[in-house]
């Protein structure tokens, strides 16, 4: 990169702390929520296909597994997250020779992860799926889909630096990673799945898909770095330094537990509708909530790429010392999450039917799948609002309040809630239990939010 390049990415970067807020929350945002809908295509078309092509049991499988997929994708935002949040406020000060540092301990930390999260998952991994609630006939695709998926682990540890793309300020070259890969994923689901070339692959086919099409944003991602970066991969800087690798898990303790915890509840989710999905069969319940949680994460990934679109200026402006354009990014964006939030859950509310009916669930399955869709994402617009309280404290730098807020929501509410509430209620109570802790959890995030506010006036 020459000189005249490099000013050029730093006074771009230097726009978050100048530009109007409004624009630039969008600017930021817009290509966060865009790429995460793309990114969402790889389950949501896995699903597509895996019901078209594999049936029932194939759904029940991907449920059965998710709990685990949750716990790795845990780790991977980990180092993502934590990473991004030291190098935006690196970037507000300027600093650019610690931006290039804690860049180039990152991704030598990133891959040193997946290395050592593969081989006891891969050694363990019929036990763990047991454990995670599959199955009788789900349980030989579980293990066939989860164990390609974990030899990707590397790709999917690397596609997390375009958490550092966005902290930069290229939301827009991020996002076309994300689509690419997107893309691709759909291309090779149908070549590996369907009867078209023959190959009918099942449920290795949709794994190879996604771990093929990861690794064509991660190669988008590197090429970013090599060409476009304000900074350098340095070989001599990446062993990480204890100090940072306390503040990189220190900031991404957040998602960290979030997804841990996310993980735990999945799984006792799963075993209660194991134990509890009377009078349905437990092979249709596992699927239609694979489905339901699929459409749920869709439903949210709006107020989730605001979230992520208001991180890196929080951070920035958190940097530089500008406490009151800190608040205005964080009203502007709690407001934009809201309108944002209502269209997908209008949609899914009213076309509930024919939108799980793509799935390829029949009969009383489909039946049970729209009326669970319906009254799982009832509550959700605003329980999904914690996300964003979440990140704002992430982006601040308060780490322990943003583990605390995920705490309360994924721990302390939503494990007792899954555990009690269908003992009285039965599958009714499995459909409620998670609307209800996320309802009440935004409701404590909102009264620590408000008190912070308060504090700095």
């Amino acid at each position: 990169m020459t000189r005249v390049e490099a000013n050029a990415s730093r006074r771009q970067t230097e726009r978050l702390g100048t530009d109007a807020i409004a624009p630039l929350v969008m600017r930021l945002s817009l290509p966060a929520i865009i790429g995460l809908l793309v990114s969402s295509l790889y389950q949501f078309v896995d699903r597509i296909f895996i019901g078209q092509f594999v049936g029932e049991q194939g759904l029940a499988a991907m449920n059965a597994v998710q709990p685990l997929a949750t716990l790795l994708f845990a780790f991977t935002l980990c180092v993502g997250r934590g990473g991004s949040v030291i190098y935006s406020i690196a970037l507000g000060r300027h600093d650019y020779d610690a931006a290039r540092r804690i860049f180039s301990r990152c991704v030598f930390t990133q891959f040193a992860a997946a290395l050592a999260l593969m081989t006891p998952t891969l050694i363990f991994l019929g036990p763990i799926l047991g454990v995670c609630g599959a199955r009788a006939d789900a349980f030989v695709p579980a293990r066939e889909y989860m164990s390609l998926i974990v030899l990707g682990l590397p790709f999917g540890m690397f596609l997390m630096s375009n958490h550092l793309i966005r902290s930069e300020g290229a939301s827009t070259y991020s996002m076309i990673s994300q689509v690419v890969g997107a893309v691709t994923n759909v291309a090779l689901d149908y070549l590996l799945m369907s009867d078209v070339v023959g190959l009918k692959m099942g449920v290795r086919g949709a794994a190879l898909a996604t771990v093929a099409s990861q690794g064509v944003s991660a190669a988008m991602v590197g090429a970013f770095f090599i060409r476009k970066s304000v900074v350098r991969f340095k070989p001599r800087e990446c062993v990480p330094s204890l100090d940072f690798l306390k503040r990189v898990i220190a900031n991404g303790s957040t998602p960290l537990a979030t997804h841990l915890v996310m993980a735990v509840t999945w799984t006792v989710q799963n075993r209660m509708i194991n134990q509890f999905a009377a009078p349905y069969t437990v092979s249709a319940a596992m699927a239609v909530f694979g489905v339901v949680m699929n459409l749920n994460h869709l439903m949210i990934t709006p107020m989730l790429g605001l979230a992520m679109g208001m991180q890196p200026l929080v951070g920035y402006n958190h940097g530089a010392g500008k406490t009151g354009r800190v608040r205005k990014v964080f009203f502007f964006s709690v407001f934009a999450a809201v309108v944002f939030t209502l269209i997908p859950f209008g949609v899914l509310q009213i076309f509930a039917r024919a939108i799980i009916a793509q799935f390829g669930l029949r009969g009383d399955t489909l039946t049970l799948g729209a009326s669970t869709l319906r009254r799982y994402l009832l509550l959700m617009p605003l329980g999904g609002m914690g996300i964003l309280f979440s990140h704002y404290f992430q982006g601040t730098g308060q780490a322990r309040k943003a583990l605390l807020l995920s705490l309360v929501r994924q721990l302390a509410l939503a494990l007792p809630f899954m555990l009690i509430i269908p003992r009285f209620f039965g599958y009714a109570g499995i459909v409620f239990a998670f609307p209800l802790s996320e309802v009440c959890g935004t409701f404590f995030a909102a009264w620590m939010v408000g008190r912070e506010l308060r504090i700095k006036n």
